[in-house]
């Protein structure tokens, strides 16, 4: 039924680059997600811009291409925002002959997909229609929140993905089937595994969002420790261990063969609210331990290409950082460090109305570590050859912001950490009480229950978010 109704559609099928369906069965995957939508002022979590580029932009280590987003009310669907339908399949077909393959992406964060039993065969004839139209090569399941659950979503999404996977199968082609879920929703009796279940005998791959998840994580009993995603001290150890987990089917999690698995990382700090790796060996090592311990996974996942050359929102270029620090999964050597680690870690210990106790974890590298910068603000203000520092002079209920480098003994440089917020205590020496309708940031104390806490999320708080019960949002200090 589904082959005659596409057919009759269709009757004069377009045949060129973009009906090629590559094969990536044996290939690394560098998987990036391309928007679909335009560039505003701050839409990213550090109020930065992504970058608006045409899929012939994107560069050649990046093999997957997930456009994003499928959705809408009823039958979801998609349609290009920037170009003709005839521009965007001719730029697939560049893609495709360059052997990368390039999906749609079903869902989002804030879509709305809503499907009941009796409309499998629709929603399949949607995603012909949308493959034959643009030339895409499969389709990423890409549901979070509500969505995931929601309706029939669980048994009509499988089902019709079945029929298109037959209807290409009988072409000679492969379609292409991967899911990026959030790895908690990947814990026994995770709300995904639904899906995983339905298709375990024909999805290719699982790209694993290891981001936006806060003080989530994992228990590690090897390390006697509860490791968190949001954690740069343990970066390498929440990366290695949860991927471990899921191979393995341990730990609470459930089970991904480590050929169909992709870790899923931010390009950058505006991509995501947290996960973004500060220091790229980390993840680098994780890969190659998984690999020593006989569980090579496939390769990484980000969101998003755009924000991978997007701008800070001081203007600075992101330039590919993401592609320059793991575009040798798919071409090109492990990159060898030459000057010392990124300085992980940063914290602030306590404050007082006047001053902030900063410590951090030691950099690593080549040669010895011989000093610390300490940068307010953006600005060099000061000095130490100890990874601690205590700024003083400072006014009472303010925002600032740090960020550390570190030197070897030869003068090289590491790049800056990550950004930290602390607020100074009031003149009264306590933080403020917590309060609803608030935006808070990482780093922002507060008083709850007469107990001070530390945010380590940013977000705009309500009723049931209190820091007493919202352990990934707030960590006693």
């Amino acid at each position: 039924m589904l082959k005659q109704t596409v057919i009759n559609q269709y009757g004069n099928r377009i045949h060129d680059a973009a009906s090629v369906m590559p094969d990536i069965s044996s290939k690394n995957i560098l998987m990036g997600f391309w928007h679909n939508w335009k560039a505003e002022a701050g839409q990213g979590y550090q109020q930065g811009l992504f970058a608006e580029m045409a899929l012939t932009d994107i560069p050649e280590n990046y093999n997957v291409i997930a456009v994003a987003f499928m959705k809408g009310s009823g039958i979801p669907t998609f349609k290009p925002d920037a170009y003709s339908d005839l521009e965007f399949r001719r730029q697939v077909g560049v893609l495709n002959a360059q052997g990368r393959a390039v999906l749609i992406s079903l869902g989002g964060a804030d879509a709305h997909i809503e499907l009941h039993a009796g409309q499998e065969e629709a929603l399949a004839y949607e995603i012909v229609r949308l493959v034959e139209t643009y030339g895409f090569d499969g389709l990423d399941i890409d549901l979070e929140q509500l969505a995931i659950t929601h309706a029939d979503n669980r048994i009509v999404i499988p089902a019709a993905l079945r029929r298109v996977r037959e209807y290409y199968k009988k072409e000679g082609k492969h379609f292409i089937i991967s899911m990026a879920p959030e790895f908690p929703y990947l814990r026994t009796n995770g709300i995904y595994l639904d899906y995983i279940t339905a298709l375990d005998d024909i999805y290719d791959f699982i790209a694993p969002q290891y981001y936006n998840q806060g003080g989530d994580g994992i228990w590690v009993d090897e390390l006697n420790l509860w490791v968190t995603q949001n954690s740069d001290t343990y970066k390498k150890e929440f990366l290695y261990y949860l991927t471990d987990s899921l191979i393995h089917g341990t730990r609470g999690f459930s089970s991904i063969a480590a050929n169909r698995l992709v870790i899923g990382l931010p390009s950058n700090i505006d991509a995501a609210a947290t996960g973004y790796v500060v220091d790229p060996l980390n993840a680098i090592e994780a890969l190659s331990d998984l690999e020593k311990a006989g569980n090579p996974v496939r390769g990484l996942m980000t969101w998003s290409v755009n924000w991978d050359n997007g701008r800070d929102k001081h203007g600075k270029l992101y330039n590919w950082e993401f592609l320059n620090r793991y575009g040798y999964l798919t071409g090109g050597e492990t990159p060898v460090p030459e000057g010392p680690s990124v300085p992980t870690g940063l914290t602030s210990l306590s404050q007082t109305p006047s001053s902030i106790l900063l410590s951090w974890q030691p950099a690593s590298g080549v040669h010895p570590i011989q000093s610390y910068q300490v940068y307010r603000g953006g600005v060099s203000i000061g000095v130490t050859a100890t990874p601690t520092f205590n700024d003083s002079g400072l006014k009472p209920d303010t925002d600032y912001r740090y960020q550390v480098s570190a030197q070897d003994s030869q003068g090289g440089n590491s790049s800056l950490s990550t950004t930290l917020t602390v607020r100074t205590l009031s003149s009264g020496g306590t933080p403020p009480e917590w309060g609803t309708g608030s935006r808070y940031k990482d780093g922002d104390l507060v008083t709850h229950k007469g107990v001070t806490y530390i945010c380590v999320m940013v977000h705009t708080s309500i009723s049931w978010w209190a820091p007493d019960k919202a352990t990934s949002l707030w960590q006693r200090a």
